[in-house]
């Protein structure tokens, strides 16, 4: 067969057309046009999650939001992202600099069924991100507080240990 000029300007057009296709696809993809919105629904988002399908949905867990979404996953891992929106006017001042931090999950596809996506303790092994940061500075914080509440009992028994002795 061979190429005449018409056959590579058919064959430019095509190629043109592809490329726009597969352009607006990923675009399509990365602004989640093809996600589904389960709105409120955890019911919903939890059947998309264990078949790793895309789909988002808003959380309330005590009165602080959260936006978590999947996209198209294509390895042996789903990759689930979660964003803090909004922090309880009430919350403690440590809470406060989560607000507007994500993180990203990768949970292997065979624990999906097994995974609660709705409890971060199941989440967190998997997940890297500013929101996961900002949550162990939380717990480092208040473990740190616990403790130095409590160095005063703690010097006053090892006062008592050390005069027995």
């Amino acid at each position: 067969m061979e190429y005449t000029p018409q056959r590579w300007s058919f064959l430019a057009k095509v190629a043109v057309v592809g490329g726009i296709l597969l352009a607006l696809f990923v675009a399509g993809y990365y602004t989640g046009y093809f996600r589904k919105d389960c709105e409120q629904d955890k019911k919903c988002f939890q059947e998309y999650v264990q078949k790793c399908k895309p789909a988002q949905v808003a959380v309330i867990r005590n009165n602080n939001a959260y936006l978590y979404w999947v996209g198209w996953q294509l390895g042996k891992t789903c990759e689930i992202k979660i964003k803090s929106l909004r922090v309880d006017a009430g919350a403690p001042p440590e809470f406060k600099n989560l607000e507007g931090k994500e993180m990203s999950c990768k949970v292997p596809k065979e624990e999906l069924a097994a995974t609660n996506f709705d409890n971060f303790d199941n989440l967190l092994q998997y997940c890297h991100g500013p929101l996961k940061e900002g949550l162990y500075e939380v717990i480092i914080q208040r473990m740190y507080s616990l403790v130095v509440s409590q160095l005063g009992d703690i010097v006053k028994e090892a006062k008592t240990v050390l005069k027995e002795v």
